[in-house]
């Protein structure tokens, strides 16, 4: 965690906020000019907001949601309506800007689109549905910098109505409502650039008094005084040319309105166009204060990584294995990557003992399409499922000698094996294992051993990670 992420999360404590059981746990304001992901426009391109773009994603990421909800200003709108992503995976690539190796596709949350739907229509607001589009850059851009993070999980997409036709509170209570109603736990982003006119090489023009746009803007999102957005002068704004307020009101209605923990986290305009990076609304989450506190913030992102694996083999994309962001990362390590129904029910479930690839995010990657698609007890997973499961990976420690005494099923996972090569293992927490001789006598039958062979035992631990869950040792 770096400087400013800690500041967000010690603002957002110092206030009292608690982390939610679930609704609104963060919300953010993230550009979306293409030029800004360094694939289309270089590293050095936009820099300052390339940096806050990877800070701001590491913050949603790190409070672990169910979803994330996301507003684009460039998603298909309609007169007097906001719009609700319907498919069940959201892709899109920056083909058209030159970069076609730079992409990002998500599975659609469709149970918290369909709720935030009927939330909207109990406040008299109207919806409808967007089928069959590729993700607009609006979308796309921070949701690329999110994969980048390590967010591959569920994401709702919402389009708005027309500029001054109203709503934008009541989209924003419904969605709260929906996550509520759903015990989800989401992040709002608002996708928005500023003023699109302060300069002469700006692709509106330049106008000389578009940076008052920008002063009053950022005036009230460094104050956390959001409710005077809605105040901002409609003469203004539309002489500015500006996208960014009408997402950032929903985004802030949806977490109450409340700022506690938000931080402008960069602003410059290089071509012209404002682009504003911020944190406007975070709950308080645990901050690493131990070896073990970062072994867990770096390894939570293993569960998305396993999610984008599998997606990207659902969608034939040709998708790289991300690079490993942390040191912990970087280690070879045996992993399994476990697959289960929202409601618990086992749906896959295969791993490595001792490490095949190079990096535990690499052996992640292509354990989770081994556990998703050749796990001979289910059928593969299919595109229709991802919105309802949730992936767990388990980084495996040390293998130890060990006999029955040293045996605990809940800390310990175990491996019987014979002369002969046969061998069951059994990971530690499993739910319905009680005792040491339960443990036992199924890692035989899972290994094919009659109960009087003689066998070698071993014991392991394991880092275990769970989408939206604290971690577990």
């Amino acid at each position: 965690m770096n400087a400013v992420e800690q500041r967000v999360l010690e603002h957002a404590a110092a206030a009292g906020v608690m982390h939610p059981a679930n609704g609104v746990v963060c919300a953010v304001l993230t550009p979306h000019a293409p030029v800004i992901v360094p694939e289309v426009g270089g590293e050095r391109c936009a820099a300052a907001t390339c940096r806050a773009m990877r800070e701001v994603a590491r913050c949603v990421v790190n409070h672990n949601p169910d979803a994330i909800v996301m507003v684009s200003p460039h998603a298909p709108r309609r007169s007097g309506v906001f719009g609700i992503w319907a498919d069940d995976l959201m892709a899109g690539s920056f083909e058209l800007f030159g970069a076609p190796q730079a992409r990002a596709s998500f599975p659609n949350d469709r149970r918290l689109g369909q709720s935030i739907m009927a939330e909207a229509r109990a406040r008299n607001v109207q919806t409808w549905l967007i089928r069959h589009r590729t993700l607009d850059h609006g979308a796309l851009v921070p949701l690329w910098f999110l994969a980048e993070a390590g967010w591959a999980g569920p994401v709702v997409l919402a389009s708005l109505n027309y500029p001054e036709e109203g709503g934008l509170t009541s989209l924003g209570e419904a969605i709260a409502a929906a996550a509520q109603r759903l015990s989800r736990r989401i992040a709002m982003v608002a996708s928005g650039d500023m003023s699109h006119r302060l300069s002469g090489e700006a692709p509106s023009g330049f106008h000389p008094d578009a940076h008052r746009f920008e002063e009053e803007f950022i005036k009230c999102l460094q104050a956390g005084e959001l409710r005077k957005l809605l105040n901002l002068e409609p003469a203004l704004r539309e002489l500015a040319a500006e996208d960014a307020v009408d997402s950032t009101v929903v985004a802030a209605a949806a977490a109450g309105w409340k700022a506690d923990g938000h931080a402008v986290l960069s602003y410059e305009h290089p071509f012209g166009v404002g682009y504003g990076v911020a944190v406007l609304f975070s709950a308080a989450t645990p901050s690493p204060a131990t070896a073990n506190a970062v072994t867990s913030q770096a390894g939570a992102i293993l569960p998305g990584i396993a999610r984008r694996s599998v997606t990207a083999a659902l969608l034939a994309s040709a998708d790289p294995v991300p690079a490993a962001p942390e040191k912990y990362l970087n280690q070879a390590s045996g992993v399994f990557v476990t697959i289960r129904l929202n409601h618990g029910e086992l749906r896959g479930c295969i791993g490595t003992l001792q490490p095949v690839h190079s990096t535990m995010v690499e052996e992640t990657w292509c354990n989770a399409r081994t556990a998703a698609f050749q796990d001979a007890r289910f059928a593969p997973v299919t595109a229709a499922e991802l919105a309802d499961i949730k992936f767990e990976v388990s980084v495996v420690h040390a293998l130890e000698d060990a006999d029955e005494a040293g045996l605990n099923p809940d800390r310990f996972g175990v491996i019987v094996s014979t002369g002969d090569g046969r061998r069951g293992v059994l990971l530690p927490g499993i739910e319905e294992i009680r005792t040491v001789k339960q443990q036992l006598q199924l890692a035989r039958r899972k290994g094919g051993i009659d109960a009087d062979e003689r066998v070698n035992i071993q014991r392991f631990q394991v880092n275990r990670f769970v989408e939206g869950q604290e971690t577990s040792t």
